[in-house]
C-alpha cells in the first residue's frame, strides 16, 4: 500500500523483488519489445571492445617506450664503457711513463753507474696507447690575470662522481678546470700569463701528478723559473711526484689512508727554507677526498690568502708612484 508521505510498504522482500520498477518496465511490452530487439546489450558490446582496443593500444605504446628507452640504455652503457677504456689506456701510459722517469733517476744516481737508454713508446707496439694525443700548442695573446687552474684525474662516466673540483671552480673567481690530460695546455695557459701575477695549482689523482709535474716543468730557465705560489695535491697518482721543487711557495697535500693503491705517501720539499709543505693524512677515500667540506674550505680560504696578498701588494706599488 501506498501513505501519505509517499512512502511504499512491501509485506515480504521477495514481495519488494517482484514488484521493483526496472523489473516491472521489463516485463512490460516496451520493455520485452527492447529486450528482444538487444539493444542494451548491443550498446554495450560496442564500448567494451573500444575499451579492450585503447588498452590493448597502451600497452603496445608502453612495450615500445620501454623498448627505445633499453636501447638508449644499452647504447649510453656501450659508448661509456668506450670512453673508459681510452680513459684508463690513457692513464696506464702516464704511469708507465712516471714509472720509467723514476726507475732511470734511480738508476742513473751518482754511485750506481748505469745508464738507462732512452726508451719510448712505438704505435707499432700498442696503438691504442697512443689514443691520447698532445695538444697542438699556438702562441696565444698574453692574459693580465692570475691563474687558478684545478686539474682532475681520471673521470670514468657512470663511475667518477662529478662534484668535488668543478663545485671550487665555481665558486672562485677566474678559476679554470682542466683534465689530467691537458697538462701542456694548462702549461701554455700559465706562460701566457705575466711572471708577477699569482698562480695556483689544485690536482686531484692523475691530475695531483700533472699538477707536480707542470711546477717542475715551470722551474726552469726555459720558462723563467716561474714561481708557484699555491700547489694543492690531493691523493696523487704516480712514481715521481713526491718532492716538491724549489719555485713552489706552498704546498698542501692531503693523503687518503682508505686505499693503499692511491696512497702516493707525502710530499718533501726539496728546499725547505723555500718551500713549505704541509701533509695531512684523510680518512676519506680516494674517490671521496675532493668532495670534504673541510678540505674545500681549506683549499678555498688558501686560494683566496694568495689572491688578497696579491691584491694588498699591487694597492701598495700603487700608492707608492703616486708618492
Amino acid at each position: 500500500m501506498k501513505l501519505e508521505s509517499g512512502v511504499k510498504h512491501y509485506a515480504t522482500k521477495q514481495d519488494y523483488i517482484n514488484k521493483r520498477p526496472g523489473i516491472q518496465a521489463l516485463k512490460s511490452a516496451e520493455g520485452l519489445k527492447n529486450l528482444e530487439k538487444g539493444s542494451e546489450i548491443k550498446d554495450a558490446v560496442p564500448k567494451t571492445q573500444e575499451k579492450v582496443e585503447i588498452s590493448q593500444e597502451a600497452k603496445e605504446v608502453q612495450k615500445a617506450q620501454q623498448l627505445e628507452k633499453a636501447k638508449i640504455s644499452k647504447d649510453s652503457i656501450k659508448e661509456n664503457l668506450k670512453q673508459n677504456v681510452s680513459e684508463v689506456k690513457g692513464a696506464g701510459k702516464r704511469l708507465a711513463e712516471d714509472a720509467l722517469g723514476a726507475a732511470k733517476n734511480l738508476i742513473t744516481t751518482p754511485g750506481i753507474g748505469l745508464i738507462v737508454p732512452d726508451i719510448s713508446f712505438s704505435s707499432s707496439g700498442n696503438e691504442a696507447l697512443n689514443e691520447v694525443k698532445p695538444v697542438e700548442i699556438k702562441t696565444l695573446d698574453e692574459i693580465n690575470r692570475p691563474g687558478i687552474f684545478f686539474i682532475s684525474g681520471l673521470h670514468l662516466n657512470g663511475i667518477s662522481s662529478d662534484g668535488g673540483l668543478p663545485d671550487l671552480v665555481a665558486e672562485l673567481e677566474g678559476a679554470e678546470h682542466f683534465s689530467w690530460k691537458d697538462e701542456d695546455t694548462v702549461l701554455q695557459e700559465i706562460l701566457r700569463r705575466p711572471s708577477d701575477t699569482p698562480l695556483v695549482l689544485v690536482g686531484h689523482s692523475l691530475g695531483g701528478d700533472a699538477a707536480v709535474s707542470i711546477a717542475n716543468k715551470l722551474n726552469s730557465l726555459k720558462n723563467g723559473f716561474r714561481k708557484v705560489d699555491l700547489l694543492v695535491t690531493l691523493d696523487s697518482v704516480g712514481f715521481d711526484n713526491d718532492i716538491i721543487p724549489v719555485n713552489v711557495k706552498k704546498n698542501l697535500n692531503f693523503i687518503g689512508d682508505k686505499d693503499v693503491f692511491f696512497n702516493d705517501g707525502p710530499n718533501i720539499a726539496r728546499d725547505i727554507s723555500r718551500t713549505e709543505v704541509v701533509n695531512e693524512l684523510r680518512p676519506e677515500s680516494h674517490t671521496q677526498l675532493d668532495e670534504a667540506k673541510d678540505i674545500q674550505e681549506k683549499i678555498y680560504d688558501n686560494v683566496r690568502t694568495v689572491m688578497n696578498d696579491f691584491k694588498h701588494l699591487k694597492r701598495i706599488e700603487k700608492l707608492g708612484q703616486m708618492v
